[in-house]
């Protein structure tokens, strides 16, 4: 009997879970709210009377990771039509490109709002949705898998005296452009990659620009000596060496490109104990005054400005930006499906009981994916997710009782507690290599050094050591998540890995006849929607 599915949202997590499920022969509909694919990568414009949008992505949002980690691993981007790293515009066309290859848009309901979902017999879904010119529907599922994301609800802190002051307050979540903030005094308010790629794009045309930041943060450039910054954490760095000398050797090379942090910015974690922002030229800009930091929380806002709580005041500010995050929201299911009035982190809103951050104990057939927050692409660890949940629909991999699934979670949050720092943001905190070698570890799709050296004894073993030696020294791409077990692209996998390797700047020929072979590519005679009509 075919496995019935229905997916929310049809950003990154949507269309890798959507593809992934396709490939298992389940029937799938996904169910999108906007227009387009693309989730966050979607540019929109807030809406003029609310001011209101979907999308946080701002016209100059550039990529944090780089395009070779950023690739799904049987989808690699072409590094001779993409840049090191994209902008939003290059990642939406990209992502258009994955969904045409594998036939996902005939199974997408467009304009289409999720706006219930509840358990009903045999522990299937019963999922109720709307069109814009149609009145409500109701179909049942045999399970629910939430792509919607992390990144809906901004928010937004209770400052004392908000409501006196004179300027505006948003969110970055309306941020688009600079242009209308000239000779203006601005603040901005957190520390993230959001708020390091705002401030910088201020500062050239403000005429003040101040950053607030609690607690300081590490910054990491782009590229170092003229390599990407994922070039140089390799599995080698993660998994071999200690970590307090991968911390040291991190560390070292971040200064040795930008030089010590300003005062402001230096915080007490070490390099790992908090996600980094990503940008090259932030320092820069506080170094040269364009960008003045405050190390202080918010003690108050004034009619005028901030007063801070380090005894500082920021006066006659025109606006103030809050890049201080999202909450985690899924509205159209119960807080009860996954919360947990016993989880260690009960007091933040981004607090989950998701085993490997991913599905609850206590409530069968639910999936919520890409709800943790990495230092790391987003990509491998979602497509590994939808492995993962896929094998477990069909029977491969058996879930742990309920109970044992319980603990496992208390324990990883008291890892989590011990290695990150203590906010909101850190709640769903995990490390890039070794949450996504948990999923592979499942599927037994984990790249072990046992695994790789095995391949030595085959007919080519000079290929092989060179697969190995990439594999934990070089850039820790989602192709080495096909090279075994469940799921498994070897020819495919193996091409990329020596591309990346090689330094290639295209792709190369084994790549593209690996990819016009694919297994897994979906034409229209597989739709499976419920309303095709609304179909794009």
């Amino acid at each position: 009997m075919t496995i019935k599915v229905a997916i929310v949202g049809a950003g990154i997590s949507g269309l890798a879970t959507a593809k992934q499920s396709l490939a298992e022969g389940f029937s799938v509909t996904v169910f999108e709210a906007r227009d387009n694919i693309g989730g966050q990568w979607y540019y929109e414009e807030p809406d003029p009377a609310t001011s209101e949008a979907q999308s946080s992505m701002y016209e100059g949002a550039i990529s944090n990771t780089c395009r070779d980690t950023s690739s799904f691993s049987d989808f690699p981007m072409d590094p001779a039509r993409y840049p090191d790293f994209c902008g939003h515009r290059a990642f939406l066309q990209y992502l258009h490109e994955y969904t045409d290859h594998f036939g996902l848009k005939q199974h997408i309901l467009f304009k289409t709002k999720v706006v219930s979902c509840q358990q009903v017999e045999d522990n299937r879904w019963k999922i109720k949705y709307t069109t814009e010119h149609e009145e409500p529907r109701e179909t049942v599922y045999d399970a629910l898998l939430v792509c919607s994301g992390k990144s809906t609800k901004p928010h937004i802190p209770a400052f004392k005296g908000m409501e006196v002051f004179q300027g505006r307050i948003f969110h970055s979540h309306i941020y688009r452009r600079p242009e209308g903030f000239s000779g203006k005094r601005v603040a901005i308010i957190g520390f993230g990659n959001s708020a390091a790629d705002i401030a910088s794009e201020l500062c050239g045309q403000t005429e003040e620009c101040h950053l607030v930041t609690r607690r300081g943060g590490w910054v990491f450039p782009r590229y170092i000596f003229g390599k990407s910054i994922h070039a140089w954490n390799s599995r080698f760095s993660q998994s071999v060496l200690p970590a307090s000398i991968s911390k040291w050797s991190l560390t070292t090379l971040v200064q040795l490109v930008e030089g010590k942090l300003p005062p402001e910015l230096q915080p007490e974690h070490d390099i790992l104990g908090a996600n980094p922002a990503v940008h090259s030229t932030l320092i820069e800009n506080i170094k040269v005054g364009r960008i003045t930091p405050h190390r202080a929380s918010v003690g108050e806002i004034t009619a005028t400005g901030l007063s801070l709580t380090n005894g500082e005041t920021i006066d006659n500010l025109d606006a103030i930006i809050l890049c201080t995050g999202y909450d985690i929201d899924y509205p159209f299911i119960s807080e009860d499906c996954y919360r947990s009035k016993h989880s260690k982190f009960m007091d933040s809103p981004n607090s989950v009981h998701l085993y490997r951050l991913t599905t609850p104990p206590h409530v069968r057939n639910l999936f919520i994916m890409g709800v943790f927050q990495l230092p790391g692409p987003i990509q491998p660890a979602v497509e590994l997710q939808a492995r993962w949940v896929t094998a477990i629909l069909t029977g491969r991999i058996k879930l742990p009782p309920a109970e044992r699934m319980s603990e496992l979670i208390a324990s990883e949050e008291e890892e989590r507690r011990r290695q990150w720092i203590q906010s909101d943001r850190h709640t769903v905190s995990a490390h890039f290599l070794p949450y996504c070698d948990s999923l592979a570890n499942d599927l037994g799709a984990a790249p072990t050094f046992g695994c790789l050296l095995s391949r030595i004894f085959t007919s080519n073993p000079i290929r092989a050591m060179t697969i190995l030696h990439a594999v934990y020294f070089g850039m820790c791409s989602s192709a080495q998540y096909r090279l075994f077990g469940d799921g498994s692209k070897p020819e495919l996998a193996t091409a990329t890995i020596l591309r990346l390797a090689r330094g290639a700047k295209e792709l190369n020929e084994e790549e593209r006849i690996a990819l016009t072979k694919s297994e897994d590519i979906f034409h229209v005679d597989n739709i499976i929607v419920d309303n095709v009509k609304d179909a794009k």
